[in-house]
């Protein structure tokens, strides 16, 4: 089991993380609301790319981008230390930066259904710490089997959404599916960077020194199992979640940020706790606490997505 400095520590450094998280979200949704090209997959990958270039000059969605960017270190380091089971649903404590945006740019009125909702979701965490998780079980060679089983089902998932989504007339549901594709590939990242951490505990990788980052960016060429897994790590967590991004932007453009919102949290919040149990083998002494924390969450996603929702009226 984890000892309790540990959770502790774990916890803050999630809640830092995902306020940077919840911080870009409002920006890059502020930035594609401010005259953006659309994503339109179907006129071909040039005329994407081309389009995305426009994102790239948009000052406000690259500052989104940057400050999610610089959630992804204290992210990585609380995965590190408790495991994707319990940093991602906690992930969805940002939740309470929209609620606050919400009052203080839009003026929102706050419902007595909301408050409940934001102290619940400050109270989840209490749980997910007298829950008694252990710590990440990772084997280098027993995981792949069940890794790259539930790699293969969730992208061919996320490819058959975004096929479908091609497919569909109505712009509602292609926004949805695409989105969905995005939430998937996005998810995939984060258990990636799970993999990542685990690998560089065993690899005893420094990463204070540039020689630490060549092992990461090149552990391909060291010829060994941890490095071997480091490097996959590093790549997936970068390349899934570049994949996920690009698709998610294009579901802002196509739905109302509140199916985004929900799509978004729900899906990372149930792939990561298959993840956290059936792949990296983690466990709780008092699972009912666990699931407690995971209704809570549930209930705070769907009651608060609305204030996300609210954003779309940013200009």
């Amino acid at each position: 089991m984890i000892d309790f400095f540990t959770v502790f520590l774990g916890i803050i450094l999630t809640v830092i993380a995902s306020s940077c998280f919840s911080l870009g979200f409002i920006l890059q949704k502020k930035g594609v609301s401010e005259g953006l090209p659309e994503l339109n997959f179907e006129e071909g990958l040039s005329a994407s790319l081309k389009a995305f270039t426009e994102f790239l000059k948009n000052k406000t969605w690259i500052s989104g981008i940057l400050i999610g960017l610089i959630g992804w270190f204290p992210y990585i380091f609380a995965i590190s230390s408790v495991g994707i089971i319990v940093v991602q649903p906690l992930t969805n404590i940002g939740l309470i930066v929209f609620v606050i945006s919400a009052i203080k740019i839009l003026k929102e009125k706050i419902k007595l259904i909301e408050i409940i909702s934001v102290i619940l979701l400050i109270l989840a965490p209490v749980f997910f710490t007298i829950a008694g998780v252990s710590n990440v079980s990772f084997d280098l060679r027993e995981f792949q089997f069940p890794f790259s089983l539930f790699l293969l089902l969730l992208a061919s998932i996320a490819i058959l959404c975004y096929l479908f989504s091609k497919k569909q007339n109505n712009v509602q549901w292609d926004g949805i599916l695409i989105t969905f594709s995005g939430a998937i590939f996005y998810s995939i990242s984060t258990i990636f960077t799970n993999v990542f951490t685990q690998a560089l505990k065993i690899a005893q990788v420094d990463l204070i020194s540039w020689f630490g980052w060549a092992e990461v960016a090149l552990g391909i060429f060291w010829f060994d199992l941890s490095h071997l897994w480091v490097f996959f790590g590093f790549w997936g967590m970068l390349i899934f979640y570049g994949i996920g991004l690009i698709l998610y932007q294009s579901g802002f453009q196509k739905v109302r940020t509140l199916f985004v919102c929900l799509i978004l949290n729900s899906v990372s919040l149930f792939l990561s706790t298959i993840a956290g149990l059936f792949i990296f083998n983690q466990t709780f002494s008092n699972i009912g606490f666990f699931l407690i924390g995971i209704g809570i969450i549930t209930f705070s996603i769907i009651t608060l997505s609305k204030f996300q929702a609210e954003f779309e009226q940013i200009e």
